[in-house]
């Protein structure tokens, strides 16, 4: 009777074990799951970064390029840089510094332009504070 009850206990305790591990196991593997990637998607991303008088900006812009030699990408160009409505720089990169802006608020804006000078089209302005 000893030998039942003792054998009995570790079924129950490994039947209990298999039960808890299995939902573990099914999320596990949900969330291992590819997201789509940045690649396909269409969606132009900036980030910045303010230090000192200087502001940091970096563009991930799918499916352009800043060098004219390279023929595989759809769309060519540069980036006009304004700030407070004024043409600031022209850019060939896609990340880049503004340096020396003046203390205060300002509005930057970023065109995305054709190699002719033509517009593709004009990313969200930022606002940024230079303290």
């Amino acid at each position: 009777m000893k030998f039942v009850i003792h054998y009995g206990r570790h079924a129950l305790f490994i039947l209990f074990m298999i039960l808890c591990c299995i939902p573990v196991v099914g999320f596990g593997q949900s969330y291992q799951e590819p997201s789509q990637s940045h690649k396909d998607s269409e969606t132009v991303v900036v980030h910045h970064k303010v230090k000192g008088s200087s502001v940091f900006v970096e563009c991930l812009i799918p499916n352009f390029t800043f060098d004219d030699r390279k023929e595989t990408s759809e769309h060519k160009g540069y980036i006009d840089v304004y700030v407070d409505g004024k043409k600031h720089q022209t850019e060939h990169k896609a990340a880049f510094i503004l340096q020396d802006l003046s203390e205060g608020k300002h509005v930057i804006r970023l065109d995305i332009m054709r190699p002719d000078g033509g517009r593709y089209l004009s990313l969200k302005e930022m606002r940024v504070e230079i303290k």
